[in-house]
């Protein structure tokens, strides 16, 4: 199956998930010591963040229980359905809530910074337009995925005549959700960089700016690589021998080895999604953290060991007072006026009054 094998499903399993965190935890600490007030896209983050985390781990579980990840065997068919269609029907329905709730995320924290003072502008219309059409897509698909085989979701899984006969076509409506899906995203991806043609900014600015928003297309060309597979298996249909997908060519009766190039780039889609909700929050946070501060008490380093040795030298050697003056003179400072302070005193006044 190529690059889709138990080793890369471990392993985006696991990389999604500490970026997850890692990302979080800049967001936490932004929050904590640089802004204290909560917007609608730090509350939405929280879902995104636990959904892409536990989709994670249900890829590292799926794959250990070998559920996905490999291939299925002619001999253990009937069982490995069963196991393949319950890991399916709940992976599904996380999937939506997962994309659903980044792209709100994206979209609100667009709104809070392009938001002007007029009470309504072209930003405000199109940006609520999107928020409703990814509200509306997220209930539609979650309703789709949930009821899809009725009040009896385990027909999707009992068989595969039961799948044909009691539920609705699966394929065709996995294959819209990821349409509608894309086509959110290029709107998505699109907004920012429209909107920092507006802005008052330098041109050298703007283009660094329209960069952290343009990893936003990383998620578009995740999201167009899911879409391929569902158009393929569609257009193929399931009554062949054989279907193409994404180049490699399966057996129809390997539903593991089929199911798993799906699942593993609809993960894709996820965590690089989730990256780019936090990359704007992650970025203004490395920002405001200046680095200058440990750099000067580093290059500051060497001289206060170099002092200290001296000061070492002096007491063992027990060295005149004319001598000691001579050589401390280039490094002593000058007394503080009646109407300064010096530095150190300044310093330690600030320490007082905090």
């Amino acid at each position: 199956m190529g690059y889709i094998n138990p080793q890369s499903m471990m392993a985006i399993g696991l990389l999604f998930p500490i970026l997850a965190l890692v990302s979080i935890g800049v967001r936490m600490y932004g929050w904590r010591y640089y802004r204290r007030s909560i917007d609608i896209d730090d509350i939405l983050i929280i879902p995104a963040g636990f959904l892409t985390i536990a989709a994670g781990a249900a890829l590292v579980t799926g794959t250990q229980l070998h559920i996905i990840g490999g291939h299925s065997l002619p001999t253990n068919v009937d069982i490995e359905s069963v196991k393949l269609g319950k890991f399916e029907y709940a992976f599904w329905i996380g999937h939506v809530l997962a994309i659903g709730f980044i792209k709100l995320t994206i979209l609100f924290l667009f709104r809070r910074l392009f938001k002007g003072s007029a009470i309504r502008t072209t930003f405000d219309h199109v940006n609520w337009v999107l928020i409703a059409l990814v509200t509306l897509w997220t209930a539609v698909f979650l309703f789709f995925d949930i009821f899809a085989c009725g009040t009896a979701p385990e027909a999707s899984w009992e068989s595969w005549n039961s799948l044909r006969s009691a539920c609705v076509d699966t394929f065709g409506m996995q294959t819209g959700c990821a349409v509608f899906s894309w086509v959110l995203d290029l709107a998505i991806f699109t907004e920012p960089l429209v909107m920092i043609r507006t802005l008052n900014m330098s041109r050298k600015r703007k283009i660094q700016t329209s960069f952290i928003f343009m990893v936003s297309g990383f998620a578009v060309i995740a999201g167009l690589i899911r879409l391929i597979p569902w158009i393929q298996v569609l257009t193929q249909g399931i009554t062949n021998p054989t279907i193409r997908v994404l180049g490699t060519t399966f057996p129809i009766g390997d539903q593991q080895g089929i199911i798993s190039i799906v699942i593993f780039w609809t993960y894709i889609e996820i965590g690089v999604g989730f990256q780019v909700a936090c990359v704007p929050r992650s970025a203004w946070v490395l920002d405001k953290i200046s680095v200058n501060p440990p750099l000067s008490k580093l290059r500051s380093l060497p001289s206060s060991v170099s002092l200290l040795k001296k000061a070492r030298n002096f007491r063992r050697r027990g060295g005149d007072t004319s001598r000691s003056e001579s050589s401390w003179q280039p490094t002593s400072q000058p007394k503080d006026s009646l109407g300064q302070l010096s530095n150190d005193k300044v310093d330690l006044v600030k320490c007082e009054s905090i």
